[in-house]
């Protein structure tokens, strides 16, 4: 056992803290322990062997080389479709590349496939045509979803775009067991108003839910109903158990006596699990769900003493030996906690035998200890936590177990042989009007948005937990780990003020707060006129934040200023322009100086001599006495000596770089009369336009300024103290396999 522990620690260690001062420590912590305490070595054993399996997991299946990456350049590229994201204009494609020459060096990798054709394309083609392959790489900000954390999960390396119009498609010769499985449950299910749900439960494929669907089933505190886990991989068992026996029963008089039974029914229960997570394509959750499953058994069957307990750590053992990189994904720390909070519960509670109530009083209180129990970590991955999730849960949770799953079980059985589709319907309009009685529960009751959590605090609470379930006595003491955390998260010195700039791509979006107050400066770009960051980044950070926006202000009316205007206003600021911009956004805004939140705030008069919208940007200078910001907008040269002429207020400690860093801006005679310490440069990655420019770079060098671009750094924040500031940056906080 303790080996296995070792083994964890070491993958824990290895995954989240490589090149840090946390892994030397530790691993010497460890090293010297062993040293000392002959027993403690079967931990230092499976200490070394969880970093060896790290490192051998990231050399032949995520190692990519990317020196043979040339940009811009287009090579032949074979790769099977594995997913059609969208086809509104062209068809954007999750691909499985065909082991391109000198990138791989063991297992082909995924990418994001931009393909310009009118060709039918499905999934399971197989594609040829010429590419031009980019490192994947995406925005990054201190919250909202981290794609390139999820992407590296999935492997997902490269982005790709058509470079030629020569397009080979091959169609599978045969269809895949798994796609045959796939269509035969969407034909059977196709005419039933709860399709995508029946669909997602049987295969674990949501591409039947919109996106409205996916976020009611979040707010309800079901989605875990509806990614295949221990709950369906234990229904499946239970199934197959109780099918098993049944047919055991018909010739139990031609078994002999001495054999196991038992051991005969959880095989078949068994099977019928593994055949439904072979048919859900071995998606991460369900192979993990079946992982424990096995270890569960293996140790009820064959350990001395059984203990729950052993069986999840070895669970836990397998899974990251097979990806230790599995960590990253949050369904690891809920799964586990999950059915280790189970495993308590169960040990604690009377027997379940006693009628309907005593079986209602302890699934009530598996729930609420469940609900408790994974409070925590719904704050800290998802900022909130489903108000009303416990109630749904405890009718859900039997309805499914039950009711849904066993029908869909025995309605798909049927469906090959005959047709039951009148049956179907009438459990489809029961479920359906269950459903519907449930979006009518309002909307405040759904969901509860919390600000951050700190991962220290969550640590500490599941170590008082641990404390408080081992302590025989005085189990008050397992609080003091909380409330030191507590203490600590409070003696914290706080910034008097804060400045973020966001990592929007080619655009900007700016927030200035100051007592959990906000303003708000531009609202980022608009992509394929659809997509903006206003939900990715900006709403995120504020509620995360607890900040309320009290001001906003659009610079000017340029896509990659204003493209997040129209969502802004639908979540309800529009009254936030009053201030500025009374005559709505689209003009431009008002010279003034005023006060907010302490802060002395000046907008520069434009004299209205520019043709150029650019020209017309909203000039925005801020000053707390000490320290100073100066928000410039797209302003060039011409704008910049109109400024100079007027003598506003220009000098500053932080600048925001204007038209973000372009040439035609940032003249020497700007520079000098902003002469900032710090310059901000709020571009993309690689951008066509190659901002910050090279002479732009250098004009600040002169000057001594530090400088920072979005494209390298990731959102910025720079924190304001009375006689100091503070800069931190997203991609700081990387891992050391998403470095460049």
């Amino acid at each position: 056992m303790w080996l296995s522990i070792g083994f964890v620690i070491g993958c824990v260690t290895t995954v989240f803290y490589y090149q840090t001062l946390v892994f030397t420590l530790l691993t010497l912590s460890i090293v010297i322990t062993s040293v000392y305490f002959k027993p403690f070595l079967p931990v230092l054993l499976g200490f070394i062997c969880g970093i060896l399996a790290v490192w051998v997991h990231f050399s032949c299946f995520y190692a990519i080389s990317y020196s043979s990456v040339t940009e811009n350049q287009s090579r032949i590229v074979t790769f099977d479709v594995v997913e059609i994201i969208s086809k509104r204009d062209n068809y954007y494609l999750k691909a499985k590349l065909h082991n391109p020459r000198n990138i791989i060096s063991f297992k082909a990798p995924q990418a994001l496939v931009s393909l310009k054709t009118g060709a039918d394309i499905a999934i399971g083609d197989r594609i040829t045509t010429r590419l031009k392959l980019t490192k994947f790489r995406s925005q990054k900000n201190f919250h909202g979803f981290d794609r390139e954390r999820y992407s590296f999960s999935q492997r997902l390396f490269f982005k790709a775009k058509q470079a030629s119009s020569s397009l080979q498609i091959i169609k599978p010769n045969k269809v895949s067991s798994i796609q045959a499985y796939r269509h035969f449950i969407k034909a059977t299910y196709d005419d039933t108003q709860m399709s995508w749900l029946y669909y997602a439960l049987l295969t674990g494929d949501r591409a039947l839910m919109s996106y409205e669907q996916k976020q009611t089933i979040q707010q309800f505190g079901l989605s875990h109903l509806l990614a295949i886990s221990g709950l369906h991989i234990g229904l499946m068992f239970g199934i197959g158990y109780f099918i098993t026996k049944h047919i055991v029963h018909v010739f139990i008089t031609f078994i002999n006596q001495t054999v196991n039974l038992s051991l005969i029914y959880s095989t078949g229960g068994f099977i019928l699990a593994f055949c439904y997570v072979y048919l859900s394509d071995f998606l991460v959750s369900a192979t993990r769900a079946l992982i424990m499953l096995g270890c569960y058994l293996l140790v009820y069957f064959y350990s001395k003493q059984a203990l729950k307990w052993q069986s999840l750590l070895y669970a836990l053992v397998l899974t990251l030996a097979i990806d230790p990189f599995s960590l990253l994904n949050p369904g690891l720390y809920f799964s586990f906690c999950a059915v280790a909070i189970i495993f308590l519960i169960l040990n604690k509670l009377s027997s379940f035998r006693g009628g309907f109530f005593a079986l209602l009083r302890n699934l009530t209180v598996i729930q609420c200890a469940l609900f408790i129990g994974l409070l925590p970590l719904s704050l800290y991955f998802f900022n909130g936590v489903s108000l009303i999730g416990l109630a749904v849960n405890l009718i859900a949770i039997p309805l499914l177990s039950f009711v849904i799953m066993p029908c869909l079980v025995l309605f798909t059985s049927l469906s090959i042989f005959i047709s039951i589709e009148p049956i179907i319907q009438i459990l489809d309009s029961l479920l359906n009007l269950c459903f519907s009685a449930l979006l009518n529960v309002p909307n405040e009751y759904r969901w509860l948005s919390s600000h951050t959590l700190s991962l220290v605090l969550v640590q500490t609470f599941y170590l008082s937990g641990i404390i408080f379930y081992l302590l025989p006595t005085k189990k008050i003491l397992a609080l003091i780990p909380l409330f030191l955390a507590l203490v600590d998260t409070l003696l914290q010195v706080k910034p008097t003020w804060q400045l973020d700039v966001f990592d929007v791509g080619h655009g900007t979006m700016v927030l200035i707060s100051k007592n959990a107050k906000g303003f708000v400066y531009d609202l980022g770009p608009i992509y394929f006129n659809q997509y903006t960051r206003v939900h990715s980044y900006l709403l995120p950070h504020i509620q995360n934040n607890a900040i309320t926006v009290e001001h906003s202000v659009v610079s000017h009316m340029d896509k990659d200023h204003a493209g997040g205007l129209k969502p802004w206003l639908a979540q309800g600021y529009l009254e936030t322009f009053n201030l500025l911009q009374p005559n709505g956004p689209e003009q431009g805004c008002l010279a003034k100086q005023f006060r907010f939140q302490g802060l002395d705030f000046t907008v520069s008069k434009n004299l209205g001599n520019f043709t150029s919208d650019n020209d017309n940007s909203c000039v925005i200078h801020i000053s707390d006495g000490a320290f100073s910001v100066l928000l410039p907008g797209d302003i060039t040269m011409q704008r910049e000596h109109e400024l100079i002429k007027q003598n506003e207020h220009l000098k500053s400690t932080i600048l925001l770089s204007p038209h973000h860093g372009s040439k035609t801006s940032s003249s020497d005679e700007f520079v000098n009369a902003v002469s900032p310490q710090v310059v901000l440069h709020s571009t993309s990655y690689k951008g066509q336009w190659g901002l910050p420019h090279e002479e732009v770079v250098k004009r600040y060098q002169k000057k001594h300024a530090q400088q920072y671009s979005t494209a390298i750094h990731g959102q910025i924040s720079i924190k304001f103290y009375q006689n100091e500031y503070k800069i931190e940056y997203a991609r700081a906080q990387s891992y050391w396999f998403l470095k460049d």
